[in-house]
């Protein structure tokens, strides 16, 4: 048994693999070299995982298989699953060129508060409850930008009302952080009211 665990690959060296049809996780593998010490020890493994190794079916002796494992996969559903009672369900549907209003929750001492901050979104970075929103705005000359969680229950987000849809063909808008004035305007399309 040669391979690397996080990459998934294995060589097996005449391996016979049967799995039970009851439970799809439970994988039963002999070795002729080890006795089947270590083939079973890797089966443990990987049903931990939830994936089971697939390979040859059983019956099947080869002298060089490769039998896969993903335990990443299992461990990605895992991370999913865990975080799906945080996410946030009634998100607007935010585009890199919307105007947007945002509202943080600052807690000073006692009071609590909402901060606005409104701007244009220039960049989105989507990564599960990790998915974060950068805003862009010009206050005084000087341009600001804040990155904000989007799933935080800290934040809100709203869209400017009039504003129109943007039309841009880019995911960054890093483009305005060089430009100036009139310059700096994104194209807007309107849809009719009906």
């Amino acid at each position: 048994l040669r391979g690397d665990w996080w990459s998934g690959e294995w060589e097996w060296n005449v391996v016979d693999v049967s799995v039970d049809v009851a439970s799809p996780t439970h994988t039963r593998a002999a070795s002729a070299e080890t006795g089947g010490a270590m083939a079973n020890a890797l089966a443990a493994r990987c049903a931990v995982g939830g994936t089971g190794i697939r390979m040859a079916p059983a019956g099947t002796r080869t002298t060089r298989g490769t039998g896969v494992c993903a335990p990443q996969a299992s461990l990605a559903a895992l991370v999913r699953q865990v975080e799906a009672p945080f996410m946030k369900e009634d998100v607007m549907k935010l585009q890199v060129g919307q105007q947007v209003r945002v509202g943080v929750t600052v807690k000073e001492g006692k009071r609590t508060r909402v901060q606005p901050y409104e701007g244009t979104v220039i960049a989105m970075h989507n990564a599960g409850i990790g998915t974060t929103v950068t805003v862009r705005k010009v206050l005084q000359g000087v341009g600001v930008e804040r990155v904000f969680p989007l799933h935080s229950p800290l934040v809100t987000f709203e869209g400017v009302k009039g504003a129109g849809e943007p039309k841009v063909r880019r995911a960054k808008l890093y483009y305005l952080r060089d430009r100036q004035g009139k310059a700096a305007r994104i194209k807007t399309k309107f849809s009719k009211k009906e």
